[in-house]
């Protein structure tokens, strides 16, 4: 008897199981974007990752921006005092250069042999 008990018990479940997978498989109209190959659903779904894609790369190129332009603040930040320095030093230069001209004694005549007359 005990047989038989397991038996049905076994038998029970089997048949339970059946029909719960032959619910489970509908026949599912689809709407064929590119037909055998991209389905209505999939389009829907690619829309919507590329979407999201477009979000992230606004939101990524936003980040860049500010980034590269507080680098550039940096960047003018580090450069400006040598530059100054730099320009300074030149203009003392040519200032002095100006202010300090030697007298240009010119060439001698007699001993520059190509400067005589023929």
């Amino acid at each position: 008897m005990r047989r038989s008990a397991a038996r049905s018990r076994g038998d029970k479940s089997r048949i339970d199981s059946v029909p719960g997978n032959a619910a489970s498989v509908q026949s599912v109209e689809t709407v064929d974007i590119v037909p055998g190959r991209l389905t209505d659903s999939t389009w829907t779904s690619m829309l919507s990752q590329e979407e999201g894609e477009e979000v992230l790369v606004d939101i990524i190129a936003e980040l860049m921006e500010e980034v590269m332009d507080r680098c550039y603040q940096l960047y003018l930040q580090r450069q400006l005092i040598p530059f100054s320095v730099w320009w300074a030093q030149n203009n003392l230069a040519e200032t002095l250069e100006c202010l300090l001209l030697r007298r240009d004694e010119g060439d001698d005549p007699e001993h520059e042999l190509f400067w005589q007359e023929d």
